[in-house]
C-alpha cells in the first residue's frame, strides 16, 4: 500500500490532485451535514432549540475534538493509515440520513435530544478519521509546500461549497413559513402550494443526499497515495503524554487554548442570530456566505504564499487582529442594517481563510518528524475543550441586554462585543511560540513599503508627469 521511497513530483501532484478531488465532495458533504452548516442549524431551529441548545450544538463539534487523540491509538501499530482513514469516515457519514429520519419517528421535545446525542457521535468519529487524515497528509506532502498546498486544495473546495450551498439552500427555503424572496418566487413560477408541512421530509431528503455524497467521496480517497508508516511501539498514552513534555507544544497549546476560548464566546449564536433577530431565510445566509467565500477565494493564494513565506505566527497575527474586529460589525447590525453583515462578511472571508490554513499547518510545521499525528490530536483535544467551555458559557450564562452608545443590544450581541476583547487578547501567548520564520516587524515594515509603493504608483497616475 505504501511505499518506503523518496517522495518524487509525480506522487505530490497525485496527492495534491486527489486530494481536491475527493475534497470536493467532503466539502459538500460538510456544508450539508457538517460541524457549523446552516442547514444542521435550520434544523435544530426547525426543532425548537433554544439557547442552551444551540451552545451544545456547537460545543459538540469541538468536544468531539477530544477524540482526535484516538486516532493515532487506531493506527500506531499499521504501517499504513487509508484503511483506517477510510472506515471511520465511512462510519460517520452513513449515520448522517439518521438527522433527518429521528424528526419523522420522534416528537419534537425527543427527537432534539436524539439529533444532538446522534450528531455528537458522528462528529466524534469524524474526529479520529480527521486525525489519522492529518498525519497521512503531513507525510506526503513536504512542511516546504503544504501553505500553498492548503490555499490551492481551499480554493477549489470554497468555489464547490459556495455553488452547492446556493441550490441546497433555496430548496430547503421551499419548505420554510417564511421562505423569502427566492424561494417565493421560485414557488410561484413552479406553481407550489404552501410547502410548510412537509419540513420534515425536506430535511431527510436533504440529509441522505449528504449521506450519499459523502461516502462516494471516499471511492477517490481510497486512490490516493501512501507512504509506508513507522509502526509505534511505544505506549499510547506515553505517545500522547510526550508532547506535553516539550515547552514548544505547551506554548503552542497555551495560545491555542486562550485562542479557541475566545472564540467559543457567542459561538453558538451567528446563525441563531441571523434566523431569529434579524430574520434572514437560509438563502440569504448563504449570500453571507457567498460574499465570505469570494474574499476567502482572493485571498486564498497569497495568504498561503504569506506563509510560506513568513511563517505561521505572523500570518496568525495578521488573522487575529482581523478577527477582532469581525463581531464588531454585528454588534451594530439590526434589520435595517443588513449592509453591516454583508460588509462583515468580506472581512470575516478574508480572516479566517488565512486563519484556517494556520490552524491547519500550525502543529504540522512545529512538530518533530514522525509526531505530527501526536502533537495534532493533543493540541486538537486541548482546544477543543477549551472552546467547548465557553460555547456552554455563552448559553448557560447569557448576559441580559444593553445600551451602548445609543443602540440597543441583544444578549447576543453583548457576546460578540466580549468576545472580540478576548480575541485581541490572544496576541499575548501566541508571542511565545517559537518557529522559524521572519520578525512581525519585519513583516510590517515589508507591508508598509508595498503599500508606499501601490500610492506611489496610483499618485503617478493620477498626477502624471508632464
Amino acid at each position: 500500500m505504501g511505499r518506503a521511497v523518496p517522495q518524487s513530483g509525480s506522487e505530490l501532484r497525485r496527492t495534491m490532485d486527489i486530494s481536491i478531488g475527493e475534497g470536493l465532495f467532503s466539502q459538500i458533504y460538510a456544508g450539508l451535514a457538517g460541524h457549523g452548516s446552516v442547514f444542521v442549524t435550520k434544523l435544530a431551529y426547525h426543532l425548537g432549540a433554544g439557547p442552551m441548545q444551540f451552545s451544545v450544538l456547537s460545543a459538540i463539534g469541538m468536544v468531539s475534538q477530544v477524540f482526535q487523540p484516538l486516532g493515532l491509538a487506531v493506527t500506531r501499530s499499521l504501517t499504513a493509515r487509508k484503511r483506517a482513514v477510510i472506515a471511520l469516515a465511512a462510519a460517520g457519514r452513513a449515520l448522517t440520513p439518521l438527522y433527518g429520519l429521528l424528526p419523522l419517528l420522534l416528537p419534537r421535545r425527543d427527537a432534539l435530544d436524539a439529533f444532538l446525542l446522534l450528531f455528537f457521535a458522528v462528529t466524534s468519529v469524524l474526529a479520529v478519521g480527521t486525525n489519522a487524515w492529518m498525519g497521512w497528509i503531513g507525510d506526503m506532502v513536504p512542511t516546504r509546500f503544504r501553505g500553498r498546498f492548503f490555499a490551492r486544495r481551499n480554493q477549489v473546495l470554497m468555489l464547490v461549497g459556495l455553488a452547492s450551498g446556493f441550490v441546497f439552500s433555496a430548496a430547503i427555503d421551499l419548505f420554510d413559513p417564511h421562505p423569502g424572496l427566492v424561494a417565493s418566487w421560485m414557488s410561484g413560477v413552479l406553481g407550489l402550494p404552501p410547502l410548510s408541512d412537509r419540513a420534515g421530509t425536506a430535511f431527510l431528503a436533504l440529509f441522505c443526499v449528504a449521506g450519499v455524497i459523502g461516502l462516494a467521496g471516499l471511492t477517490i480517497l481510497a486512490k490516493q497515495p501512501e507512504r509506508r508508516k513507522v509502526v509505534e511501539t511505544a505506549p499510547w498514552g506515553s505517545m500522547m503524554a510526550k508532547p506535553l513534555r516539550e515547552p514548544n507544544f505547551r506554548r503552542l497549546a497555551f495560545w491555542g487554548v486562550w485562542w479557541l476560548m475566545a472564540l467559543g464566546i457567542g459561538a453558538p449564536f451567528w446563525q441563531p442570530f441571523m434566523i431569529g433577530e434579524l430574520g434572514m431565510s437560509v438563502l440569504m445566509i448563504m449570500l453571507y456566505g457567498t460574499i465570505s467565500t469570494i474574499a476567502g477565494l482572493l485571498s486564498l493564494r497569497a495568504w498561503g504564499r504569506f506563509i510560506d513565506r513568513y511563517g505561521n505566527k505572523n500570518a496568525m497575527r495578521l488573522s487575529i487582529i482581523m478577527a477582532t474586529m469581525n463581531p464588531l460589525f454585528w454588534v451594530a447590525a439590526s434589520p435595517s442594517r443588513l449592509f453591516l453583515i454583508y460588509g462583515e462578511a468580506f472581512v470575516s472571508g478574508i480572516t479566517w481563510a488565512g486563519a484556517g490554513i494556520v490552524m491547519t499547518n500550525f502543529v504540522l510545521s512545529v512538530a518533530p518528524k514522525h509526531e505530527q499525528q501526536a502533537w495534532s490530536g493533543m493540541f486538537s483535544a486541548l482546544t477543543g475543550l477549551a472552546m467547548m467551555v465557553t460555547a456552554l458559557g455563552s448559553g448557560a450564562l447569557m448576559p441580559g441586554a444593553m445600551s451602548l452608545l445609543g443602540m440597543d443590544l441583544h444578549p447576543m450581541q453583548v457576546l460578540f462585543l466580549v468576545g472580540s476583547i478576548a480575541r485581541l487578547t490572544a496576541l499575548i501567548p501566541l508571542s511565545g511560540v517559537r518557529e522559524q520564520s521572519v520578525p512581525f516587524t519585519a513583516v510590517v515594515r515589508r507591508i508598509q513599503q508595498f503599500a508606499a509603493v501601490r500610492v506611489l504608483n496610483l499618485t503617478a497616475v493620477i498626477h502624471p508627469r508632464r
